[in-house]
């Protein structure tokens, strides 16, 4: 059995950890032995004694978690300052995000360590829960985002986002329709807002569809978005996908055909830059205006609601923990399949294949390796 390690979020403005006090409880009445760092929960609003009651084991330190742990869980990829702390003895989860991060790869295959993607892990219908778990939590906040930004005091045009008896509601346009896109166009549809959803996959159209059949949904190309984009109160960007990159540009010019007042929501700002007059922001200083327009770009979104989005990592998170700390590694891959796309790095060699493609790195097959015990 593999001790199980939770530590405070280096990064700043991440305040989700991904297991709350009611997950470690799970694991301990399953005889694992867990060890929280001091304050680890403290920012989404779960302290050292709810962990303790829980059946954990509060240290002082990162340091000493990594010294008695294995199996060490947080949710931004480790910090340069884990790397030191790291061992070949070491497995780490959290959202990797190994794509577009070459030093981060690097650094991490030195370590000699073993890392699993979170955003990675796999349900039985092929699906990644944990990604779509924070996709749908982006999205719902997103929505609530809009009707604050397109307030005065925000920069905004002063228009209510749903309109009144008296006063059309906001017309809000989305571009991608994966989960996050979907997301945001249910809840905007309901709340009566116009809604244009474009997709950038005309083959999920009809898919898409069914989730959503009360919207239309369109195929992108530019001169669509420049048709729709003086009458968009709201654009909210949400390109995502683990599998394939879009030649996709969001130029200053068509920026400009908005409105002065109205918001822009960059969603996918910190992994593919598609908007051009967008770059990243964080919580304490969210916004900027460029063009008139209200940008809103702010990668973590699901930080600003850290004790829900806590509870939905663990959730999504417990079977695969379970099944990792109770049995050996080969052992657990074969009971839980969907560990093994998310298994990116092992003991210094990239065994994810789109990870090893896209670097132009040599791919290894886990259970090769496994057989080979190295």
């Amino acid at each position: 059995m593999l001790n199980i390690g939770i530590v405070k979020e280096l990064k700043p403005y991440e305040s989700r950890v991904m297991i709350t006090p009611e997950g470690v409880g799970v694991l301990t009445r399953n005889g694992l032995t867990v060890y929280v760092e001091n304050g680890a929960g403290e920012s989404c609003g779960f302290d050292d004694l709810q962990y303790e009651r829980a059946g954990a084991i509060i240290l002082p330190t990162m340091e000493k978690v990594f010294s008695k742990a294995q199996l060490i869980i947080q949710v931004q990829p480790p910090h340069p300052v884990q790397f030191e702390l790291l061992t070949a003895d070491h497995i780490l989860l959290s959202f990797m995000n190994l794509i577009h991060q070459a030093d981060r790869l690097t650094a991490l295959v030195n370590t000699k360590s073993t890392f699993i993607s979170a955003e990675l892990l796999q349900d039985a219908d092929g699906k990644y829960p944990l990604l779509v778990g924070m996709s749908e939590i982006a999205g719902k906040m997103a929505v609530f985002l809009s009707a604050m930004l397109l307030t005065t005091p925000e920069g905004g045009k002063g228009k209510l986002l749903t309109g009144t008896e008296f006063s059309r509601p906001s017309t809000m346009t989305i571009v991608g329709a994966g989960t996050v896109g979907r997301t945001v166009a249910a809840i905007a549809h309901d709340l009566g807002v116009k809604v244009n959803l474009l997709t950038l996959k005309p083959e999920k159209i009809e898919e898409a569809h069914k989730e959503v059949p009360q919207i239309h949904i369109q195929a992108y190309n530019d001169d669509l978005l420049r048709e729709l984009l003086p009458q968009t109160d709201v654009l909210v960007v949400a390109i995502h996908s683990l599998k394939r990159e879009f030649d996709i540009k969001i130029t200053r010019d068509m920026i400009r055909l908005m409105e002065k007042g109205s918001v822009l929501i960059d969603i996918s700002v910190a992994e593919a830059h598609v908007v051009e007059t967008s770059h990243l922001t964080n919580h304490d200083q969210p916004t900027f205006i460029v063009e008139g327009v209200v940008h809103y770009c702010v990668p973590n979104i699901g930080a600003l609601v850290p004790q829900t989005a806590s509870r939905v990592l663990t959730k999504k998170l417990l079977p695969y923990i379970k099944v990792l700390a109770l049995k050996e590694l080969k052992d657990a891959l074969l009971e839980e399949p969907g560990l093994v796309p998310a298994i990116g790095i092992y003991k210094g060699k990239i065994t994810n294949r789109m990870v090893a493609d896209y670097y132009n790195q040599d791919f290894y097959n886990i259970f090769e390796l496994l057989e080979l015990n190295i």
